[in-house]
């Protein structure tokens, strides 16, 4: 691995730990190898927003636009801070991160318009809703697109035995959008049973030089099938209705 991929690396790490001063000179460091680096200065800018200092970010959003005058992360910051909204969303070490079986970052499907698509940012909260075959996943009272059909039948069911969920938007663009689904609460019925099967090869759902948490504009690397993931143990028995269970 060369210098340069090494310090991405570093650089996406201590924003996914909010070591914002440590993004900084990283990125900085970054910049002193290549000047024109939009992932850096980019970075370096949401950085700087979240140790409250709008004016070197929005130099950096603006050094970003002079480089690519298309490039929707500056130009959605520099809005941000023209509306006075000067702080990047502030994620935690705990948001998004992988658990194996309790969380999954899932692609949606039936989106909805790219009107309502464009107004999310990573680390929105969202909302599960239980529909007839599928669960939609709305904010703010808006649709956005719902879980694949097999995960929706799965977490319905448990959800009606008492799991509780959390669910964030993890990247969002009108041709894709990913949310981030946590487990929060395993009810006794459920003790044995994963929210989410295991992958055979445990593939890391997110990548190490994944920035989508952060910059929206881009899919994840890796991202888990829901369709190909294998069912160990479990049969359809097992995540029968609770009025089912009790007769």
């Amino acid at each position: 691995m060369n210098k340069l991929a090494s310090l991405q690396i570093k650089a996406v790490n201590a924003a996914k730990t909010s070591s914002w001063d440590q993004a900084i000179t990283i990125n900085e460091e970054i910049l002193e190898i290549d000047q024109k680096n939009l992932g850096a200065l980019n970075r370096l800018g949401l950085s700087y927003l979240q140790i409250q200092k709008p004016t070197k970010a929005k130099q950096c959003f603006k050094q970003v636009l002079e480089l690519d005058s298309s490039n929707n992360i500056a130009k959605k910051n520099l809005e941000k801070i023209k509306n006075n909204q000067n702080t990047a969303p502030s994620f935690s070490q705990e948001h998004f991160i992988e658990e194996p079986g309790k969380t999954k970052i899932v692609e949606l499907h039936r989106l909805a318009g790219k009107e309502t698509l464009n107004k999310l940012a990573p680390g929105l909260v969202c909302e599960l809703k239980i529909k007839k075959r599928y669960i939609s996943i709305e904010y703010g009272g808006d649709y956005i697109g719902t879980l694949p059909e097999d995960l929706s039948f799965r977490l319905t069911k448990l959800i009606k035995r008492d799991n509780k969920y959390e669910c964030f938007v993890h990247s969002a663009s009108p041709k894709s959008t990913f949310v981030y689904i946590k487990e929060v609460n395993r009810s006794e019925q459920n003790q044995n049973i994963n929210s989410f099967p295991l992958n055979k090869n445990l593939i890391a759902t997110i990548s190490d030089i994944d920035e989508t948490f952060l910059l929206d504009d881009n899919i994840p690397m890796e991202i888990v099938n829901t369709d190909t993931d294998e069912e160990r143990g479990i049969d359809s028995s097992t995540l029968a209705d609770p009025e089912h269970d009790k007769k």
